[in-house]
């Protein structure tokens, strides 16, 4: 029955793996190496593998024939020229009907990956052999991309990138979600080659998955830290020399017309708008709505504690100069209103971020106990609920923003201060209208500003 011959192919074929793999691990590391982290294009055929591996035939080879023929279907490739170059390239890669934007180094992965499934169906005994080399594949990916982005090694190696943005973060995330959408593909496809008595071996498999899914968490936490770092070096010290009882001042003389109702933020609210903005404008671009949402939930949730906590660090803190603070909170009831308007218009900016998920925020409220004021404003669906069951005078009272200082028991003073807040106060869609109108702010200072992503680097 030929054993010799069977023996002597069977070496042949783990020689070649052993070759080929070696030859696979070394083009992969080169070409992370010089991976400048952005967007290529997905040719058609790369395309069609992708497809045969996510319907069961990753087997087959997707080579023509000399005829114009698909070898694995027997179709006609093309009846023209310009067909066939129209449909040469894509922008994104796709998997099961969702889309991922990919670098060239995971392409020459997944490449990688799918000639060694196709081994192991052409050469079963090497099955498990196959196992260990692709895991392998997997594995390097994953480290080496992270030392280079989340590592910033790609800015010391052959790339010689500049800077790690966070364009370059969210195309790894990309890249990582591509990787584990054709895994489960992947090990079922190994595990029709092998034994039962060898699946173990697919376990393996589900460790890179995890090692994978943890990666992209680190990535996502670092595109959170890139807007902390820019709220907490760059812009906290323009909190210094805030004064809101002066604002407050300047907004009642500057609102006096009744449809005037535009909440002029201070620079440090300002700018957290305008690097958050521009943040969101890099991002809407390159994740997926599902993805999008995550990441900027988080940035909300850190900003919703950050916000407050500054303001009070600032307000115990002293200048090393003169011993003197360089922030105080407003002692005048329409200061501490206009602090706390201009947090809440901050906030109302922030939810209308397109493709968010709004968030709750509280900063008003902690800032309501910091500065011992309560502000208690009747919703429109409160206001209409209360019409049916009060009177109108009571439901008009009612409906009025109202003022309360905890230490002022003074009922003149707390009438006069409703009076004022009346002029003050505007409804939460004519501050929204407001912000579509005024646009994007554009004199801004350049240092901490989000373009394409803040820099940084990893020590």
């Amino acid at each position: 029955k030929a054993y010799g011959l069977r023996s002597t192919l069977l070496a042949q074929a783990k020689s070649f793996v052993e070759r080929k793999h070696e030859a696979n691990m070394s083009a992969l590391v080169a070409a992370l190496d010089s991976e400048r982290w952005v967007q290529c294009n997905v040719s058609a055929e790369r395309q069609a593998a992708l497809t045969r591996l996510c319907s069961g035939r990753a087997a087959f080879s997707s080579r023509k024939t000399s005829t114009g023929t698909d070898a694995t279907t027997g179709a006609t490739s093309s009846t023209g020229a310009t067909a066939s170059t129209a449909r040469e390239k894509m922008a994104d890669a796709e998997v099961e009907g969702t889309r991922y934007k990919v670098v060239w180094s995971c392409l020459l992965l997944l490449e990688m990956v799918m000639d060694d499934v196709a081994c192991a169906a052409h050469f079963q005994t090497l099955a498990a052999n196959v196992v260990a080399k692709v895991a392998e594949l997997l594995r390097l990916f994953n480290t080496r991309s992270t030392h280079l982005v989340l590592g910033a090694g790609a800015i010391h190696g052959a790339a010689r990138l500049k800077s790690i943005n966070a364009k370059h973060l969210a195309i790894v995330t990309q890249c990582i979600a591509l990787v584990l959408a054709i895994l489960p593909h992947v090990r079922a496809a190994l595990m029709a080659q092998l034994p039962a008595k060898q699946h173990a071996l697919l376990y393996d498999l589900d460790k890179i998955k995890a090692d994978y899914k943890e990666h992209s968490e680190k990535i996502l936490s670092k595109l959170v830290s890139i807007i902390g770092g820019i709220v907490e070096h760059s812009l906290a010290p323009r909190i210094a020399n805030t004064d809101f009882d002066a604002r407050a001042e300047k907004a009642l003389e500057s609102n006096s017309l009744p449809d005037d109702t535009t909440v002029e933020c201070c620079l440090f609210l300002d700018n957290v708008v305008t690097n958050t903005r521009k943040m969101h404008q890099v991002l809407l671009v390159m994740l997926p709505a599902e993805l999008l949402r995550d990441v900027f939930s988080r940035i909300f949730a850190y900003l919703d504690h950050k916000v407050p906590s500054l303001f009070k660090t600032a307000a115990a803190t002293k200048s090393a100069k003169q011993q003197k603070k360089i922030f105080s909170m407003p002692t005048t009831d329409d200061g501490k209103l206009q602090m706390i308007k201009e947090v809440e218009f901050m906030a109302m900016t922030l939810n209308g971020l397109t493709g968010v998920q709004p968030w709750n925020f509280t900063a008003m409220k902690i800032l309501e106990q910091e500065l011992d004021i309560s502000r208690e404003t009747s919703s429109p669906a409160e206001q209409e609920e209360g019409e049916q069951h009060q009177s109108p005078a009571l439901a008009e009272e009612e409906s009025k923003p109202t003022t309360t200082l905890k230490d002022e028991p003074d009922t003149k003073e707390s009438t006069q201060t409703s009076e004022n807040n009346e002029q003050e106060a505007g409804s939460a869609e004519e501050v929204a209208s407001s912000i579509a109108e005024e646009g994007e702010v554009e004199t801004q200072p350049e240092e901490g500003k989000v373009d394409d992503g803040k820099d940084f680097e990893d020590t």
